[in-house]
């Protein structure tokens, strides 16, 4: 697991999400240094879907998690940001920042179910509703339907 530090993070949507600074047994941290704010991403490691070698100094990590799902919770760990101006407080300024404001992200766990969402498998069986009897096609389960419960087809 060493290895993979000072690697580059994509989502999978292939967005650069920075490098890994740290990294334990269950989360890995990646670090995005932005113009106006820095990032903080804790990302689980389940999150991995793939870990690609180019030569002996670039490693690229790609997770199996979308950026809105990453950037799901945040907190701000330093810097806060001009609230009452950006809301609009009665005799608000504009506030000069001494420090850039460095957002950090708690990542979720990404589920079977949201992966598998994005590619469904190929439908190889077609399952009549009243019976539960399987078909090879839909021109067969149209025929059973009519033939055995007298229900309308091409519903």
């Amino acid at each position: 697991m060493t290895d993979f530090k000072d690697a580059e993070v994509y989502t999978v949507e292939g967005k650069r999400m920075g490098r890994i600074k740290e990294i334990n047994a269950r989360y890995f941290t990646a670090f995005k240094r932005g113009l106006v704010t820095d990032e903080e991403f804790r990302i689980p490691i389940s999150a991995i879907s793939a870990v690609e070698n180019y030569d002996s100094a670039t490693t690229v990590v790609r997770l199996s998690l979308k950026e809105e799902q990453l950037k799901h919770g945040y907190e701000f760990a330093r810097a806060k940001p001009n609230s009452e101006f950006a809301s609009g407080v009665a005799e608000s300024e504009r506030k000069i920042l001494l420090e850039k404001p460095m957002i950090r992200y708690e990542s979720p766990h990404p589920v079977e179910e949201t992966i598998m969402a994005e590619r469904p498998p190929p439908i190889s069986e077609y399952l009549c509703d009243m019976c539960n009897e399987k078909f090879g096609s839909p021109g067969e389960l149209q025929e059973h339907r009519v033939a055995q419960h007298k229900a309308p087809t091409g519903i």
